[in-house]
This record gives C-alpha cells, sequence and structure tokens, in this order.
C-alpha cells in the first residue's frame, strides 16, 4: 500500500513538472486522502501484545 501512495505522489509531481496543474491536483489529493486513511487505519488498529 505504501508504494502505490508513492507512485501516486510521484505521478502528481510528474503532472505538475510538465505543467499539468488540474492533474496534478487530483493526483495530490488522492494521494493525500489514501493516506490519511492508511495512517487512520494503523492508528486505530488494536495491539495483540500478550504479556
Amino acid at each position: 500500500m505504501m508504494s502505490l501512495l508513492f507512485l501516486i505522489i510521484l505521478i502528481a509531481m510528474m503532472c505538475a513538472f510538465k505543467g499539468k496543474k488540474c492533474k496534478s491536483y487530483i493526483f495530490f489529493a488522492v494521494g493525500l486522502l489514501l493516506s490519511l486513511y492508511w495512517l487512520r487505519h494503523h492508528a486505530t488498529d488494536t495491539l495483540s501484545i500478550l504479556l
């Protein structure tokens, strides 16, 4: 999943360098939303630690 997030942000940066402003905003927003979802998934996950 993390590699997918990095790939989406890379695509957003490549679009920005090529001057495709609208597409870069869309890819960046998608990457940001996915990374926030992934952070929330891991932050609210219960730890299964046996002591």
